[in-house]
């Protein structure tokens, strides 16, 4: 629970140590921790990789530790990973993982393609005399299946996920090279290892998100300290913020003025008051997904609190051996005042 306690002051107030750098557009910026795809696998600290079956198996087994391994949270890894069932002492809750991965390859004819080029050259170097030549083309088609479970103690499934996608590239004898499937295999291979990453572990990012910018309807005393309240998010967020929240409070109602002021709110981890100036944006422009993407990301920021919560909670058992000594030594004081 400790390491918890800490991963969410850290979501939240990171934000005042990040060292102000120039960028490209005017944004604020935003540090958190996003949730997981599914929320059964919080309730996990150590996963073990067991065998994938199939002609892909071994590849993918690899890549998905690889890619469990690289989850972390405050730079601490989430997950310990192991490739075998031999648990340590002290080891959390554990979980098994194993499934299918298959890889397929065709190659079937594509048509032809032509090449114009020159076969004589005059004196001067000169193309007098141009010939066309006609080459065979084959499409390479590779086709990716599998399939990832996870088992708890109980032998019981939490979690199954399958995945498939094809790609295909045409290339002809007139090339200097042809596709690799080893390649192609790769990229599907990493892209399914993340998507069961990103089921399995919250992720902390760090965005710039881009303030509004429009001075439409603002009243004309706002817009010069509006202007420079645009310019302090270049160098000084925390200033920049200050201006937007005073400027807010001038002209309630503002489109742009309420967003930042709600932008602003997240940025500091105020996420009911970045809620409420979010919906109230939503209210004077309906439809715009500026405040609704930044309802999205507090509501995953909600959520990963609560799969953080359960993640790094204590054991029942270990609440329960905790209480029992607790009762023990109460009961020990209370028999010593009897007598």
């Amino acid at each position: 629970m400790k390491h918890y306690s800490k991963s969410i002051a850290v979501a939240t107030a990171v934000v005042a140590s990040i060292i102000p750098a120039a960028v490209s557009a005017e944004t604020l910026p935003v540090s958190a921790i996003y949730a997981a795809g599914q929320d059964a696998p919080s309730e996990f600290q150590t996963l073990v990789v067991e065998r994938f079956d199939g002609n892909e198996g071994a590849k993918f087994a690899l890549e998905l530790r690889n890619a469990l391994s690289r989850a972390r949270i405050d730079g601490e890894n989430y997950f310990e990973v192991r490739r075998d069932s031999g648990l340590g002492e002290g080891e959390g809750p554990a979980a098994w993982i194993n499934g299918t991965a298959f890889s397929e390859v065709e190659r079937l004819p594509a048509g032809t393609t032509e090449e114009r080029k020159c076969v004589r050259k005059d004196a001067d170097k000169k193309c007098v005399e141009y010939r066309t030549y006609t080459y065979s083309c084959r499409e390479l088609t590779v086709r990716f299946t599998g399939e990832v479970q996870m088992l708890d103690a109980r032998d019981e499934l939490v979690y199954d996920r399958g995945f498939s996608t094809t790609g295909s590239q045409r290339y002809c004898r007139n090339q200097s090279s042809v596709p690799s499937v080893s390649d192609m295999v790769a990229g599907m291979v990493e892209r399914f290892a993340w998507e069961v990453r990103s089921d399995f572990a919250p992720i902390q990012r760090n965005e710039d998100i881009r303030v509004l910018e429009s001075r439409k309807d603002m009243e004309k005393p706002l817009r010069k300290p509006f202007k420079k309240a645009l310019k302090l998010t270049k160098s000084d967020w925390a200033a920049a913020c200050a201006e937007f929240d005073r400027l807010n409070e001038a002209q309630p109602g503002h489109i742009t003025l309420t967003f930042n002021a709600g932008l602003c709110r997240e940025v500091v981890g105020d996420l009911d008051g970045a809620i409420e100036l979010y919906q109230r944006t939503l209210e004077l422009e309906p439809g715009k997904d500026y405040p609704s993407a930044g309802l999205s990301r507090i509501a995953s920021r909600q959520r990963a609190e609560e799969q953080l919560a359960i993640h790094y909670a204590e054991p029942a058992e270990e609440q329960y051996a905790a209480g029992e000594e607790g009762n023990v030594e109460a009961e020990t004081v209370a028999s010593g005042a009897a007598q």
